[in-house]
């Protein structure tokens, strides 16, 4: 049993929501900054090598940001189940739980890498890449797959640390993540001192190796600090078990996940048309929105365990205030820093790139797309929402809906009819619409499950639908 687990979730199912949830979340905050922190200092060290190393690291943006969000999966369906067990104090169930599903990720992470390193050929060319960036894509694509494995496992392993509510433990160990990263990535690339100069290639060494060392004291922290690691042999009945229940809410939340990068992927197509220095601004514009969107990410950290741990301790009525409180609080943050981009937008293309045309596409970016961010951190905070609350099938809809339905075929209109500027302006309309449409689906479940300011005791009749559609 796990003494310090049991204290924090005391904590999580009693103290005032409000100041509790600013607390949690200022620390994901950190860990959140940390981690995107990295894509940018590795985004801003690859331009410094030229236009088309730019160019390549952007087309592998949507390729990494895919594996990430197949961790991101199996990380939502560990720690959904988990926060509920925490909540209820079975903590010899979680630690086997998280040992099952840490031996379950490790298999999964090395078979999907594995394929990825036989198709980055006709996958690159489908995207648009041309002879000139698949060299580079190439160097930094192959050293990467190796580094994403481990990788992998420390977004897991922070998502189970959330999960129990100890999320200083989660952002300290993105922390050190990309300290590790963004220390060796100049020594790397640039060949500092005794290190050799290994251009685009050193980028990708870099995050191998901090993500391998981060991997190792994430193991030992979970296993000796927490102790919640079941180190006994598995039985098959249980393992089999474990598995299936991180699956059925994996699988979805893999597919909604997904459809992110994909997402992204499609509009690298769409951009491509345009031409190279398009395709390096864009990447530039991604990274930045990333940082945009650092705070909705955080809350995204924080919120689905503060309602895993609250329904399993029977307190509907907190995880209700939470929730709702978060989606209005995103929606006037995010105007804010709409205002911020509008003043700091040439400043931020200047940073990246010399080249005027590269400027341009940043600073067009910056001025329309930020402006919907808004409704954009309301779907995130619902999706991971229907999740925890075990309705992983409506949040894949949900993801669905506003990507494939909106975002995507509302960018390829507005590109057909206005060029560029219109690519963004109909992305921006997609992520409008997918709020709204975001919203009365999740006053419509809270309807459904008894979700409610006086809700305290009356999730039981709901648990058993919501269990049924989670397998």
């Amino acid at each position: 049993m796990s003494s310090k687990a049991a204290q924090r979730s005391r904590l999580i199912v009693s103290e005032p929501v409000r100041p509790l949830l600013l607390r949690l979340t200022l620390s994901a905050l950190v860990g959140n900054l940390a981690m995107h922190l990295m894509g940018i200092v590795d985004t801003f060290y690859i331009s410094r090598l030229g236009t088309l190393e730019l160019a390549a690291a952007s087309f592998v943006i949507p390729i990494h940001m895919i594996y990430v969000s197949l961790a991101l999966g199996i990380g939502m369906g560990m720690s959904s189940l988990n926060s509920r067990l925490i909540g209820e104090s079975r903590f010899a169930d979680s630690s086997r739980l998280i040992s099952d599903g840490l031996m379950f990720a490790a298999l999964f992470a090395v078979t999907v890498a594995m394929i990825g390193s036989v198709i980055i050929d006709p996958l690159f060319r489908l995207l648009g890449a041309d002879d000139r960036t698949l060299p580079f894509i190439r160097d930094y694509l192959n050293i990467l797959l190796l580094g994403l494995p481990p990788l992998m496992l420390v977004v897991i392993g922070n998502s189970t640390f959330r999960s129990m509510g100890n999320i200083k433990m989660s952002a300290s160990l993105a922390g050190c993540l990309s300290v590790l990263n963004i220390t060796l990535d100049p020594l790397l690339i640039f060949g500092i001192g005794p290190f050799p100069a290994m251009g685009i290639r050193g980028a990708a060494v870099a995050t191998l190796l901090a993500a391998s060392i981060t991997l190792v004291i994430s193991f030992v922290v979970l296993g000796y600090y927490e102790k919640l690691l079941d180190f006994s042999r598995p039985r098959w009945l249980h393992l089999r078990q474990n598995w299936l229940q991180i699956l059925g809410i994996g699988v979805p939340a893999m597919g909604a996940n997904i459809m992110t990068p994909l997402a992204a992927a499609m509009m690298t197509a769409m951009v491509a048309r345009f031409g190279d220095f398009v395709v390096a601004g864009f990447g530039v514009g991604s990274r930045v929105e990333t940082i945009s969107l650092i705070f909705v990410m955080a809350l995204s950290s924080t919120l689905p365990m503060f309602i895993g741990q609250n329904i399993g301790a029977g307190r509907q009525d907190r995880a209700y205030a939470a929730l709702m409180g978060c989606l209005k609080f995103v929606l006037a943050f995010q105007c804010l820093i709409y205002v911020l981009l509008l003043v700091m937008g040439d400043t931020i293309a200047g940073t990246f790139s010399s080249n005027p045309e590269v400027i341009t596409v940043i600073t067009t970016y910056l001025m329309i797309l930020p402006l919907t961010y808004g409704a954009h951190g309301v779907v995130v905070l619902i999706m991971v929402s229907l999740n925890v609350l075990r309705r992983p099938r409506t949040a894949l809809l949900l993801t669905f809906t506003r990507l494939m339905l909106l975002y995507i075929p509302l960018a390829f209109l507005g590109s057909q009819l206005w060029g560029l500027k219109g690519l963004f302006a109909g992305a921006a309309l997609g992520n409008i619409l997918a709020g709204v449409f975001a919203w009365f689906l999740i006053r419509r479940v809270c309807q459904e499950l008894g979700l409610g300011p006086a809700s305290v005791g009356n999730g039981d009749g709901a648990e058993k639908s919501a269990d049924q559609e989670a397998t």
